[in-house]
């Protein structure tokens, strides 16, 4: 029993100092306690960088930094003040003041710190409807009528990121994999020693272009609403305007023709890259919402490009000579214009510090 005698002293005393030791929560407790009572010289003992690494709760450490940043505040320690400042937004990036209960001080305080993200990235993917807008026509046959095109759905995906200048403006870049495609119906007929055309021939050529481009949209976003609604602070609504600037990569056109009184040409791809120009501009306006989900936000938005480089010129209408013969296509003089919907993610990347006072 003697020899038992001092295991259990020690165990007892042991006990006993689990008890007396305050949680991480009751040091919170009494901190605020302390700050409340005016004892300010006594919270950077109970809120010391141990106690405060112990707390698991990111709000509790955010309140924790807040009571020392004001003691230090009202204790004429700017330093110190700086140093919790900066580990508020280190800990919570997304914290925001309350100017109409937070003091005047620690407002200023939070003012002369960088509290927005130094850039975004991220990655998105997303479909385009493109359309020619043909300036001069070609033909290597007698048309019946016009040259028919319709829109025709492409993908894009890549990386994009954002630099904000301040709360309500971005610059915004990205680098695509983008896909063109647009359909081609031609009608061609018999024409008559007086003009007519004859009803019992007809030729129709069906074809689909296909592009492919590596593409560098450059753009102001801009948030037109400043005001603190539900929708403005969930859904962050922009509008943005710019230019893309787009290098080819392929450039196709595959097609075939139904004739009559003769055999069909049967579906063909031709390789059309020589006789596009390997650069193309157009001018970019969209509008678009970004939801804010954890570090970053979901993307979505609705964008037109308005081509104003001509994707082909006179020189390279009868360029591809095997299209030509084959299926009486020559090539128009055209810009091509799209319209497409995308959506990505965007994390937020953050580095706050003390910003530099202007002279």
């Amino acid at each position: 029993m003697r020899r038992l005698l001092p295991i259990v002293l020690i165990l007892v005393s042991f006990c006993g100092f689990a008890q007396t030791s305050p949680t991480p929560a009751q040091t919170l407790r009494l901190a605020r306690a302390t700050y409340e009572q005016g004892r300010l010289h006594e919270i950077p003992t109970q809120l010391s960088p141990q106690v405060i690494s112990s707390m698991t709760s990111k709000q509790d450490k955010v309140e924790a930094y807040k009571i020392l940043c004001l003691s230090y505040i009202y204790l004429e320690e700017p330093e110190k003040a700086d140093e919790a400042m900066l580990n508020i937004l280190r800990t919570d990036p997304y914290f925001e003041i309350n100017e109409a209960v937070d003091p005047a001080e620690f407002v200023a305080l939070y003012h002369t710190f960088r509290t927005l993200p130094i850039f975004r990235i991220g990655g998105k993917l997303g479909v385009d409807a493109s359309r020619p807008n043909v300036k001069e026509n070609a033909t290597a046959g007698d048309l019946a009528g016009e040259s028919k095109y319709k829109p025709m759905i492409g993908i894009n995906f890549g990386v994009f990121g954002d630099v904000p200048l301040s709360e309500r403006l971005n610059l915004h870049g990205e680098i695509l994999y983008s896909q063109k495609r647009f359909g081609l119906n031609q009608v061609f007929t018999r024409f008559n020693e007086d003009g007519s055309s004859d009803a019992n021939f007809q030729n129709e050529t069906d074809a689909i272009e296909s592009q492919t481009w590596l593409s560098v949209p450059l753009a102001v976003q801009y948030k037109p609403l400043k005001s603190k609604s539900k929708f403005n602070e969930k859904f962050n609504p922009y509008v943005s305007g710019g230019v893309a600037i787009d290098y080819l990569l392929s450039a196709k056109i595959t097609g075939e023709q139904v004739r009559d009184q003769q055999s069909s040409v049967q579906e063909k791809s031709f390789d059309f890259k020589p006789s596009r120009n390997s650069m193309n501009i157009s001018l970019m306006a969209a509008i678009g919402i970004k939801l804010r989900v954890g570090g970053g936000y979901i993307v979505s938005e609705i964008r037109y490009l308005h081509g104003l480089t001509k994707i082909s010129s006179k020189e390279s209408a009868y360029k591809n000579q095997e299209i030509t013969w084959e299926l009486n296509y020559a090539d128009p003089v055209f810009k091509v214009s799209s319209l497409g919907i995308s959506a990505g993610y965007i994390q937020n990347i953050f580095n706050p510090k003390k910003l530099k006072r202007r002279k």
